[in-house]
């Protein structure tokens, strides 16, 4: 992910999406964008062309709130069930979700925003925990079903239609009982029982207090050391762990008394790297011309675009979903290459959750929903996934690496895998062991089943990814001027400092071109891909000057003895754009 937030998605011209949480897993609700009360009704949300009639989905019942409208306590969504439309002749459902909006109104039913369950999903959850700053107001709920739907002879041109009805309470949220001590609760995740992340980040919710009581106030510690002030933010860190048991504690107290709520979990080491198993391909930095490795990336495409003549490549990225066995086998067996006898192959996964992704219906439970958490910036389709529930996202996991081993493919490039960057990112606060916990298991996973592992962005975490993996796809390093550990050199975040090559943490992708090892005695393979959207390197032959001349991008990127094989693409990567740099 980079500044510019380009990111390899290509799902374009989607209709608006609402998709939301269940209980427990993703069925028959997945996860949910806020929905407008103006916009609830019978009516559809969002429809198909409207040449076809998809009248999307269909219910049953009365929507009424379950449960005590106090503050600390929870109430639920009930009454009403949903079921897909029957859809014309070719038509396919792709997924089908329910989605849950909740809104604090006032006590005239006007004046509504956001509610205080202030979760990684307020908009989401099926369940809502009445908060403090709800009290005296009347909630109001939006139930939204959402079908995605595909037209025929079409294998991405997902269409959403959704369907929505509100109801508001008839009373107001009633006060949190006077005389009783306040509670408190963890929030948005914990880590599991064992987990070889060497660092965590707690949120706490909002005491559920008694105005009458007096303030309530909270306090932390970890471990057995000092109680500290909770921080506004309601996040307070560990600190690096040391592996062993560990326990956090929660104090929230007024004048009715005091609760305490703690957890406990045990560090373990950082799984070591498993070899790939079997005979397993690996990209070299060099190709036989001496030049990095040529690639094309066709994510955004149904069917892959072979690339001929002067343009033929020796690596084609692709998406692991939509690209057939058949497919695979043809790139690998009849294709032109560059340098290689055939095309090697290499199977694109996004990590988070997308609504229009086969392991997403209700069937599979493949994500369980507290696993789901805020919306990828921009693609109101994918949701960011909590890395720290492996075990719960292990299945998932499995299926999807064991899909591209089935389909053929030689390497796998893991994307949103930077969800600390900031830990903010995701509702989760996670920390890099977090990501390092997930990602080890991840391309171990990979290893085991037959393929090599290429590390995605995230240059912070270069020198621990390489590693894991035998190779790494990057965006925009060039626009960003964020390529090489020397541009990396001194700077410092979430407690890394980069340093140069031959440093202890250097960061950037020619940490991966000079990774010599036996396998791949010239280095480890690099492609940078940017972007005609950024507006910024220009196509060959346009008439630029400076950094954004193609040349320029080529000799920058490219040439250097430590480059990597460079292209310029369109950010939807459906092949209608691919300027490879090539030395000439």
């Amino acid at each position: 992910m980079t500044s510019a937030a380009m990111s390899s998605r290509t799902r374009a011209g989607l209709a608006a999406v609402a998709v939301a949480l269940a209980a427990g897993t993703v069925a028959p609700a997945a996860l949910a964008a806020p929905v407008s009360p103006s916009s609830a009704g019978n009516a559809p949300a969002s429809t198909a062309p409207a040449a076809v009639s998809v009248t999307g989905p269909a219910r049953q019942g009365t929507l009424r709130l379950s449960g005590p409208l106090r503050d600390g306590f929870t109430v639920a969504a009930a009454g009403l069930s949903w079921h897909p439309s029957a859809l014309p002749a070719g038509w396919k459902l792709v997924s089908f979700e329910v989605a849950y909006a909740w809104q604090s109104c006032s006590a005239a039913g006007t004046g509504c925003k956001a509610g205080a369950d202030t979760t990684a999903m307020p908009y989401a959850a099926r369940c809502y925990l009445v908060g403090h700053s709800d009290a005296g107001r009347r909630l109001r709920l939006t139930e939204t079903a959402t079908e995605v739907v595909l037209p025929p002879g079409s294998a991405n041109d997902f269409t959403d239609v959704s369907r929505s009805v509100s109801v508001l309470s008839a009373v107001a949220v009633g006060a949190y009982p006077a005389g009783k001590a306040p509670a408190s609760a963890f929030v948005n995740g914990t880590p599991e029982p064992d987990t070889a992340s060497y660092e965590e980040n707690f949120q706490v919710a909002a005491p559920h207090a008694n105005p009458a009581d007096g303030p309530a106030v909270q306090r932390y510690r970890v471990d057995s050391g000092s109680w500290h002030p909770l921080p506004p933010s309601r996040v307070f860190a560990t600190g690096t762990l040391a592996p062993g048991a560990h326990q956090v504690a929660v104090r929230t107290a007024d004048r009715a008394g005091a609760t305490t709520i703690r957890f406990s979990w045990r560090v373990t080491p950082m799984p070591a790297a498993v070899a790939c198993r079997g005979d397993c391909w690996y990209p070299q930095h060099l190709a036989a011309d001496g030049q990095p490795m040529s690639w094309d990336w066709q994510i955004g495409r149904v069917t892959p675009l072979e690339r001929t003549g002067a343009a033929a490549v020796d690596l084609y990225d692709l998406d692991g979903f939509l690209t057939t066995r058949a497919e695979v086998t043809a790139v690998k067996t009849t294709w032109q290459a560059g340098t290689l006898p055939h095309p090697k192959a290499a199977c694109y996964l996004d990590l988070a959750w997308e609504d229009y992704r086969p392991d997403a219906t209700p069937d599979g439970g493949a994500f369980p929903a507290a696993t789901l958490g805020l919306v990828y910036y921009g693609y109101p389709e994918e949701r960011w996934v909590d890395f720290r529930q492996l075990d719960q996202l292990k299945p998932m996991l499995d299926a999807r690496i064991a899909m591209c081993a089935r389909k053929g493919f030689d390497a796998v490039e893991l994307d949103d895998i930077d969800g600390f960057d900031p830990p903010s990112t995701t509702g989760f606060q996670l920390t890099p062991g977090d990501v390092e916990n997930f990602l080890a298991y991840a391309f171990n996973q990979v290893h085991r089943d037959g393929m090599t592992a290429l590390w995605k962005n995230s240059p912070l975490l270069s020198s621990w990814g390489r590693q894991y993996t035998e190779g790494a796809v990057v965006e925009e390093c060039y626009v960003s001027q964020a390529c090489t550990a020397a541009q990396f050199q001194g700077s410092t975040q979430y407690g890394f400092t980069c340093n140069g090559l031959k440093g202890t943490t250097p960061c950037g992708w020619d940490d991966f071109t000079t990774d010599k090892t036996a396998r791949q005695p010239a280095g480890k393979w690099v492609g940078d891909a940017e972007y005609t959207d950024d507006d910024y390197v220009c196509a060959p032959g346009q008439q630029c000057t400076g950094a954004r001349a193609f040349a320029a991008f080529c000799r920058a990127v490219q040439q250097p003895a430590n480059g990597f094989a460079a292209v310029l693409f369109d950010v939807d990567l459906d092949g209608a754009t691919f300027d490879a740099c090539r030395r000439t």
